[in-house]
């Protein structure tokens, strides 16, 4: 009669504690990247115009041929409105997504993309009680001879 050899408990895997350490080092990165995009959501509330600014700086680099420079002097004198009425806090959320969904980043910016921002400033600003007046007219746009 043979005798079954006994049976051996499993040794515990070697890896055990790497688990609970990249759980504690996720956790961890995930609070920097929840307190990070909360601070971005502070700043931008605090200071609107800051995107603004960078989307139009985008929207002026990429300008097409075809755009004159009356086009940029109009964007130019509707953007400063606009930018104006965003500072003191008086943009409509749906003018806002209506800015958001004119502008287009990452390609060549032609007259006709030129002209809808131009209308989207102006109306954006026109619901904000703010028209064209003397000082939102920037002084290169004022000085520039029209053809």
């Amino acid at each position: 009669m043979s005798t079954a050899p006994p049976i051996e408990p499993a040794a515990p895997p070697a890896n055990r504690g790497c688990w609970k350490a990249a759980l504690l080092g996720c956790g961890g990165a995930a609070v920097l990247l929840v307190a990070a995009l909360i601070g971005l959501g502070v700043y931008v509330r605090n200071k609107p115009t800051a995107v603004t600014d960078l989307l139009m700086e985008r929207v002026r680099a990429g300008y097409a041929s075809d755009v004159t420079e009356e086009d940029k002097s109009k964007l130019d004198s509707a953007y400063a409105d606009f930018r104006r009425a965003l500072e003191d806090r008086r943009v409509r959320k749906d003018d806002m997504e209506k800015v958001r969904d004119a502008v287009k980043l990452g390609r060549v910016v032609g007259r006709e993309e030129v002209h809808d921002l131009t209308r989207v400033f102006g109306e954006a600003a026109g619901n904000a009680g703010i028209r064209n007046t003397p000082e939102s007219t920037p002084p290169a746009a004022a000085a520039t001879p029209l053809p």
